[in-house]
């Protein structure tokens, strides 16, 4: 009878200590994933236009989701927008020989709409004026670090990236 209890409270304690390690591998903390700063820090650097968004994950309009690895990001300064993203998809029409991603561009011309809702959360919508392939892109970003965005492109299938927003430098 003892050699069971102890039989039993050694499995017990196992998985204690495996819900314990477990528990605390898949927990979220809330800047520690992706570096990112305060939400103050993103809420100043969102008002003041200097932000950077790092893309995770790719959600092309078909097909399946992938996940990114490497700086896949696109850096909003004042005056200047670089993108650096990849994309999967569709073209309906695409230059031939073309071997850089359509979304890998740098534009000092263009529209910016910014709006926030009081909650956190900042929709901005730019459209390029001198890169014709992108009609527009649509960021949410939240001031907890999680952002979105959506491309919809002139020649081929529109497709949206999930990631984080940091202050820029």
């Amino acid at each position: 009878m003892k050699q069971q209890f102890n039989s039993l409270l050694r499995c017990c304690l196992f998985t204690g200590v495996l819900f314990v390690f477990i528990h605390a591998g898949c927990s979220p903390a809330k800047h520690a994933a992706t570096g990112a700063a305060s939400d103050e820090a993103i809420a100043a650097a969102v008002a003041a236009d200097n932000w950077v968004f790092s893309a995770n994950q790719a959600l092309p309009q078909r097909g399946r989701s992938r996940n990114l690895t490497g700086g896949y990001e696109v850096a909003c300064r004042k005056d200047t927008l670089l993108f650096y993203l990849p994309y999967f998809g569709r073209a309906y029409s695409a230059t031939i020989g073309e071997t850089t991603s359509p979304l890998n561009f740098k534009t000092t011309d263009f529209s910016f709409s910014k709006t926030n809702n009081d909650k956190g959360r900042w929709n901005i919508t730019v459209v390029p004026k001198d890169y014709r392939e992108v009609q527009s892109c649509d960021f949410t970003l939240y001031e907890n670090g999680t952002a979105q965005l959506n491309v919809q492109m002139t020649n081929r299938s529109s497709i949206s990236f999930s990631g984080f927003v940091r202050p820029g430098k």
